[in-house]
């Protein structure tokens, strides 16, 4: 695992107390800094807490809102924030010390766990199956109607992360097998570039990477069909915490939760909740709502979660990008999830056997 950098941190701090934000800390051309929109009474003893975030898209709609609505600094947060490329990024950066929580998809965790590392799971607040997309050139002799057309191709995503299980799972879906294409290893922001210079065939990377490509390309993109993907991929969003915050921070592990379920009901109440978040992410309102109708906005722990943990495990092993630890993989994987303070407030969100 690369080891992690602090030069790679893209928006060094936002700090939101008592209803004000205030940048600390030196942050990025475009980097945007709101003012929370809850208001309250000084807190004058407010736990201090930092978030790592993988990217600035609305893959991490949920602790946007919390952010933006000001519910983090209502549980009793002064909160500060760092953003990386992508959600292994930021775990390394929770590992390291650097954070308290981070933001994550479950790829970059399965991966630190087949390697020893023992990233919590304290919340898993949305999920999908349609938003990471395969854009290939249209130019490329790939029809986008025929997922099997990808046979041959040069085929780029961020290695260790939900994008390249995507892949590997869409390829299955196509009824190819992992030789069937040659995988390249770029950042998220070097894929549209590579793909408009016609260096690769296509990309593996989020529906905001779709637009994006289409906009730059001049419309000389196209999206793989991914019509019953759904039965081989989910994608689950998290929060993940360590152990020694779990021990010697109790205080915002419960903080943590109460403001994401908070951030969880705007969502549900508020239609236009996406205009929290639109300037924070650089996407107009109607884009994040349409990209994010496949999701699932909803904090729970069940079956199909760990089910879907263990299906990748056995997938990066088979593939030779991991080695398989000792022990039973379910047992691993469930003693990671640490869902006893949300089954403390919301019984009914835990379903897990």
């Amino acid at each position: 695992m690369t080891v992690f950098d602090p030069s790679a941190v893209r928006l060094s701090r936002r700090r939101l107390l008592a209803g004000a934000a205030v940048t600390a800390g030196a942050v990025t051309a475009g980097a945007f800094a709101a003012a929370p929109l809850w208001a309250g009474p000084a807190r004058a003893a407010a736990a201090k807490a930092t978030l790592a975030y993988g990217s600035t898209g609305y893959t991490w709609a949920v602790p946007f809102v919390a952010e933006a609505a000001g519910t983090w600094a209502e549980a009793g947060f002064d909160l500060n924030t760092m953003e990386f490329e992508s959600g292994r990024d930021s775990m390394q950066a929770l590992l390291a010390g650097s954070a308290d929580f981070s933001a994550s998809t479950d790829t970059p965790v399965v991966f630190a766990v087949l390697q020893g590392l023992r990233p919590l799971i304290l919340v898993n607040y949305s999920r999908y199956s349609r938003d990471m997309k395969i854009v290939v050139r249209k130019d490329a002799g790939i029809d986008p109607a025929k997922p099997a057309s990808l046979k041959g191709r040069r085929i780029a995503t961020r290695v260790g992360t939900s994008g390249q299980y995507m892949l590997a799972k869409y390829l299955e879906f196509a009824g190819l097998a992992q030789s069937d294409v040659e995988v390249v290893d770029l950042t998220p922001n070097n894929m549209t570039s590579a793909l408009v210079r016609g260096d690769i065939d296509g990309f593996a990377w989020s529906s905001q990477s779709a637009v994006v490509a289409e906009r730059q390309s001049g419309g000389k993109t196209a999206v793989m069909t991914q019509d019953g993907l759904e039965k081989f991929f989910q994608s689950h969003q998290l929060l993940l915490t360590t152990e020694k915050v779990v021990k010697e921070k109790p205080e915002l592990v419960a903080g943590a939760i109460k403001a994401l379920q908070a951030a969880e009901r705007r969502i549900h109440a508020d239609g236009g909740w996406a205009d929290l978040i639109a300037r924070r992410i650089h996407t107009p309102p109607k884009d994040i709502l349409e990209a994010t109708s496949e999701f699932t906005f909803q904090i729970a722990f069940d079956d199909r979660f760990l089910d879907d943990l263990v299906a990748e495990a056995e997938w990066a092993i088979a593939a030779g990008l991991a080695k398989r630890p000792a022990g039973d993989l379910r047992a691993l994987f469930r003693g990671l999830i640490v869902d006893s303070p949300l089954k403390a407030v919301a019984p009914d969100r835990v379903t897990l056997t």
